[in-house]
């Protein structure tokens, strides 16, 4: 686990956790006692000191310890005192101070430790929680929370830092926790906007700066996870024994600048987008990313660019879906992109096109690929994952839906579509792949009139584009429309390729 992951996770355990007030009653003893038990249960060694006045829990000097897997250090915390009061409502009510000093070495390298300190902060911070001992309740909110880097010790030698601050507005949210055979996490979180700003200063004459906000956050998962302990560095083990997540983390818009300098060349960028999505799902039998973004903007100058670059996009998604566990059975796997409107600056255009032959319309290139595949070994286990080594195949494909291909770019499209079935015990009618069995029917529109134009622009000789539009001839026949090729390649039973009924092979 590196430090980022162990600090987030740390955070989160502080602040990001509770919705319905159930109405049994839960004692500070209770949370406190929960929350050494899913840190624990995390790999982590804690330890504090607890003392009750009253109605209040206050524990103070709470150290945090980690260890790294095969022998390679540890990371350590050390956090500020936390108090838990018991309420008239039966409710739990957590305290923390508006500045909290989190202290942190890494240990990766026993001789050369990096170690610090963060600020945490908040305003108007409320934390109640509710229910039993085996089902809390959070609920959260807060005007502000912020995370400020005040100092970094690398080998003894502090490094200059001018800024490294995160600031969180207008946050709310709740946390479930069932205990049962598992520990089930329902979450929901919002904020207005976060902000962000990093500013290193001169090191051996190289500098970096970043800042930049997004808004309109928001985050709904959950996630279930064994009770009794488990190695968080063993995702084999975590997920046999139950673990799973699904996330879903959203905002309404964003935008970065940075600016670095690197060997005395200076580098300026600069990013925004209308609003983004990612989805994380994992369990025992499947890994699942899903991710969007919408009107993107990047243009970045200097440094080795010898001109400015503008690249956009009005609509961007990507899709993977890939079985993780072996399995006697097939199961079903994902693969999509889409860069949609895609267009760049007259600037660039104008270094490839400069009479403007070709049209500028905005570019699409659209992949969408489903299908079944067998997992010969376990990803995530570090023996089985070295057996590839050795030239053992990780898998197996079954079938591949090819459910769309587009590409649209200077005034031409190619579109596709088809789908194959693979018989993995013949590797020999097609030497070295398993015998594929389907068709793909393509379709090119406006082709030769942009091998045309490339021609006239100087771009691409005489010959080339000539052995081009051979290739089109032997794989496509002409469509009805003007400067329209079709195209179905298919293998058949015997192995055979057929181009739109033409044996080739």
């Amino acid at each position: 686990m590196t430090f980022r992951q162990t600090l987030l996770s740390s955070a989160a355990l502080l602040v990001f956790s509770g919705p319905q007030m159930a109405m049994a009653d839960v004692t500070a003893q209770d949370v406190w006692a929960d929350w050494k038990s899913y840190m624990e249960g995390f790999g982590y060694d804690l330890s504090a000191s607890e003392a009750t006045s009253g109605d209040t829990l206050t524990v103070s000097d709470m150290q945090m310890m980690f260890k790294l897997p095969e022998d390679e250090g540890s990371i350590s915390m050390s956090i500020g005192e936390i108090a838990f009061t018991n309420q008239s409502d039966g409710t739990v009510k957590i305290g923390l101070a508006e500045n909290m000093p989190i202290a942190f070495k890494f240990n990766a390298d026993v001789d050369k430790p990096v170690e610090g300190v963060i600020d945490y902060n908040n305003t108007d911070l409320s934390i109640i929680v509710s229910g039993d001992p085996n089902e809390m309740s959070y609920a959260y909110k807060a005007a502000t929370l912020d995370m400020i880097v005040k100092s970094v010790v690398v080998e003894g030698t502090t490094i200059p830092l001018n800024a490294i601050n995160f600031m969180l507005k207008d946050i709310s949210g709740s946390a479930l926790m069932k205990i049962g055979n598992m520990r089930d996490v329902t979450q929901s979180f919002t904020a207005a906007s976060m902000t962000y700003d990093v500013d290193i200063p001169p090191i051996e004459g190289n500098t970096f700066k970043m800042a930049g906000a997004m808004n309109g956050l928001s985050f709904d998962g959950t996630g279930n996870y064994p009770l009794g302990g488990f190695d968080a560095q063993d995702l084999s083990a975590m997920l046999k024994a139950g673990f799973a997540f699904n996330g879903v983390f959203a905002h309404q818009g964003g935008n970065t600048e940075l600016n670095f300098n690197e060997g005395g060349k200076t580098t300026e960028g600069k990013t925004s987008s209308q609003s983004g999505s990612l989805k994380v799902a994992m369990d025992q039998s499947q890994l699942h990313y899903t991710g969007s973004a919408k009107g993107l903007r990047s243009f970045m100058v200097g440094g080795d660019l010898p001109l400015p670059v503008e690249i956009n996009s009005e609509e961007s998604t990507f899709n993977l879906k890939m079985p993780v566990a072996t399995s006697d059975e097939a199961q079903d796997f994902e693969l999509g992109i889409l860069l949609g409107d895609f267009t760049t600056s007259d600037m660039l255009w104008g270094m490839v096109d400069p009479t403007q032959q070709l049209p500028r319309d905005p570019a699409t290139l659209n992949i969408d690929l489903a299908g079944k595949a067998k997992l010969l070994l376990d990803m995530f286990d570090p023996e089985e994952a070295a057996k590839m080594e050795s030239g053992m195949a990780p898998g197996e494909i079954e079938s591949l839906d090819i459910r769309a291909i587009r590409l649209a770019v200077a005034g031409a499209e190619l579109t596709g579509k088809g789908g194959f079935t693979f018989d993995n015990s013949d590797m020999e009618t097609i030497p070295g792949m398993p015998k594929p069995e389907g068709a793909v029917e393509l379709k090119l529109v406006g082709g030769n009139g942009l091998l045309d134009k490339l021609v006239a622009m100087g771009l691409l000789p005489e010959e080339q584009a000539m052995g081009a539009r051979m290739m089109m001839g032997l794989f496509a026949v002409p469509g009805e429309a003007e400067d329209t090729l079709n195209s179905k390649i298919e293998v058949n039973e015997q192995g055979h390729v057929l181009a739109n009924g033409q044996r080739l092979r």
